[in-house]
């Protein structure tokens, strides 16, 4: 779901949700849109609201989601506020996390990340992984387009296709092959070659870290927690801060 500061929006005619004072759509998905709003106190917020379809066919999607963030306190993760169920639909009131996706630094604004902002990205998601795992918790859909960075810190966001790894660590797998997915779309930013050569050979990568980000991105389980995978990631990429 895409966000966008709230300085960076217009004036628009006012819509009401409920209490809160609608700003702007900053985002569409498969299961429902996203809006920025204002609460009574003039607090920004996300109002998530879930197609009527979706909640029809998958009864206990929202469920899920909701039960897993009510049990969530970290910086980085969107705060359930609370919900909002009326005619104008079903919707989930969200802690604002100020910044744009990575896909709109990458894409929109064609965005070069440097070695220390790669370093401070993967810090924080891994930061966000360990916390979750540790609580027993996949995000299952970790990507550039559901993480949020503001120039300083990165948040991680939508949890609609998470759940619990019910004892599987094999599980967190996903969430490592995904991470290292958007840490390669972040090392790609200032990629100028013709994109023939595979990523460990265009990319200019110590041998530590080519095999660190393979490593993340086999399907089987092979860090013995997410702990070991930061202090691993810390090792091969902690000489890149500046």
């Amino acid at each position: 779901m895409r966000h966008t500061d709230a300085e960076m929006i217009g004036k628009k005619k006012e819509r009401k949700i409920r209490d809160y004072t609608v700003v702007s759509r900053i985002g569409t998905g498969r299961y429902g849109v996203c809006f920025l709003a204002r609460d009574p106190a003039g607090k920004m917020v996300v109002l998530k609201r879930f197609r009527t379809g979706m909640r029809r066919k998958h009864p206990d999607f929202s469920q899920q989601e909701a039960v897993i963030l009510s049990g969530l306190d970290h910086p980085a993760v969107p705060e359930l506020l609370g919900v909002i169920n009326d005619r104008s639909g079903y919707y989930f009131v969200l802690e604002y996390q100020k910044g744009k996706t990575l896909k709109e630094w990458l894409f929109e604004e064609k965005k070069f990340f440097s070695d220390e902002e790669v370093f401070r990205i993967g810090s924080d998601l891994l930061d966000v992984l360990q916390y979750l795992h540790e609580r027993n918790v996949v995000h299952g859909d970790i990507s550039v387009a559901n993480v949020v960075y503001d120039g300083s810190r990165a948040a991680l966001i939508d949890f609609g296709l998470s759940g619990y790894a019910d004892g599987d660590s094999m599980r967190f797998s996903l969430d490592y092959a995904r991470f290292a997915n958007v840490l390669l779309y972040l090392l790609y930013s200032g990629y100028s070659g013709d994109g023939k050569k595979p990523w460990y050979e265009a990319l200019p990568l110590s041998d530590g870290q080519k095999d660190y980000l393979q490593k993340m991105l086999r399907p089987e389980e092979v860090f013995r927690s997410t702990r070991e995978a930061c202090r691993e990631f810390d090792r091969c990429f902690g000489n890149i801060r500046k």
